[in-house]
């Protein structure tokens, strides 16, 4: 399956640091890459981290943009900004949240496994 465009969905977390490491041979191949983080009030120091991300690839030969998107919900923000990017593969960590709170809150990790229609690569 040919990779032309990649979403590295970014938290500054553990599991999304390896995400990005472990994708660097899936992101060098793809035509377009951005880095999207999503907040309800975005801030310097997120868009400091999505820079540093975009940097780091750069460092790895692989040209990435930086997007922030804001919204209250971060996991509806992401949707939004997947289905407008057509992107053919989306890139993040695997958060593991307690069941509770899973649960109360849900949590981008879980959407994007039960999202069937995508392609995902997914880091812990």
């Amino acid at each position: 399956m040919p990779v032309k465009k990649i979403v590295v969905c970014w938290k500054d977390t553990r599991e999304a640091r390896r995400a990005v490491a472990d994708a660097i041979p899936l992101l060098s191949l793809a035509k377009d890459v951005t880095v999207v983080s999503v907040s309800s009030e975005p801030d310097t120091s997120l868009r400091k981290s999505n820079a540093d991300v975009v940097s780091y690839l750069a460092h790895h030969n692989v040209r990435a943009r930086s997007h922030i998107s804001k919204s209250a919900d971060e996991t509806i923000g992401l949707l939004q900004f997947v289905d407008q990017s057509g992107a053919d593969l989306i890139v993040s960590g695997a958060y593991g949240h307690s069941r509770l709170r899973e649960l109360v809150f849900g949590g981008i990790t879980r959407f994007l496994l039960d999202e069937s229609g995508r392609n995902r690569f997914m880091s812990s």
